[in-house]
């Protein structure tokens, strides 16, 4: 066996000799889920006024469970909000808030609301397949209200990459992002993101649900 794997260096040993690190952090999960239970309910009265009021909910639903686009079946549920959890998205904890949450190989129209532990709290819009043609003109119609939100565009070629970093993401206030929006017809998908300090917890609730109606704000008019 090689002794240098299996051992600890002192900071370490301080640390799993001590429960109450991992205690504080299953609590601070715990209260990261909760306020994305309360976002949630928030959320589905302000897109179903707005989405109702913009008649796209059905038109999306009726137009592709018409076409049927090669899918066994519609998705269930894929209108009311989903909270997951998990341990390991580039080796730290999370905590996602999807709504809508259409994800299909083909389409997608999701709202992803993520608390990264060690990062930032972060909401995103990602569109692709039909979704992304019908909601693209309107978008680039707001893209000033959303650069002035502080959302970013997302660059990279992966479509699953959540980090609001340079490599990924460019913010949409750069002249060569709006330039970027008005070419997205050519891209595979479009994903615009922005971002709220973990300093500023105590005011996400608010923080997040501006950012979420900027987007739905963007989707409906």
């Amino acid at each position: 066996m090689d002794a240098a794997k299996v051992q600890l260096s002192k900071e370490e040993l301080a640390l799993v000799s001590d429960p109450g690190w991992i205690l504080t952090k299953n609590s601070i999960m715990g209260r990261a889920v909760a306020l994305f239970a309360e976002l949630s309910g928030e959320m589905q009265r302000a897109a179903s006024f707005k989405l109702q009021a913009a008649s796209v909910w059905e038109a999306i639903s009726s137009e592709l469970r018409a076409a049927s686009q090669g899918l066994d079946k519609w998705p269930a549920n894929w209108d009311t909000p989903k909270i997951s959890k998990g341990e390991n998205y580039l080796g730290l904890p999370y905590v996602m808030l999807d709504y809508p949450r259409l994800f299909t190989r083909e389409h997608v129209l999701a709202i992803r609301t993520m608390f990264w532990w060690g990062h930032y709290f972060s909401v995103t819009l990602h569109l692709k397949g039909r979704m992304q043609e019908m909601f693209l003109p309107v978008i680039q119609r707001h893209t000033q209200e959303l650069a002035d939100a502080g959302f970013h565009i997302a660059i990279s070629e992966d479509e699953w990459r959540h980090e609001v970093e340079g490599d990924n993401y460019r913010p949409l206030e750069e002249a060569t992002s709006f330039k970027l929006l008005a070419a997205s017809e050519g891209r595979p998908f479009l994903k615009l993101s922005a971002t709220c300090g973990l300093d500023k917890w105590n005011k996400a609730p608010e923080i997040l649900m501006g950012l979420y109606k900027v987007l739905i704000n963007a989707l409906s008019e």
